[in-house]
């Protein structure tokens, strides 16, 4: 290897380092850290906010399930309903153009 392909080398090491998206944060000046920051770090915190509120939710619907099982094994009724109303408004069939009517009226 001669000292021009080393070169040639080097400069596309430094040329893909240059420009590569994966790069770290570049040295801003303090005064205006806090302004790029605001544009390029709420990218990475809405992907991040999205795995967070899974999980919450998730522990959402286990605690209706467990309520709604608990309901039901102990017949017990809130707000005058029990679990057989449940299961009814989970079966019944809803009708599109009703739907459609209610919102308009809306």
């Amino acid at each position: 290897m001669n000292d021009s392909e080393m070169r040639r080398r080097e400069l596309l090491r430094q040329t893909r380092k240059l420009y590569d998206d994966r790069r770290e944060i570049p040295a801003v000046h303090p005064r205006y850290g806090n302004i790029y920051h605001s544009l390029y770090d709420s990218e990475e915190e809405e992907q991040t906010s999205y795995g967070n509120s899974f999980y919450i939710r998730l522990v959402i619907g286990i605690l209706c399930f467990v309520c709604f099982v608990y309901m039901d094994q102990s017949k017990v009724s809130v707000a005058e309903v029990d679990s057989t109303a449940i299961v009814h408004q989970i079966e019944k069939n809803v009708d599109a153009d009703t739907i459609k009517e209610v919102w308009k009226n809306l």
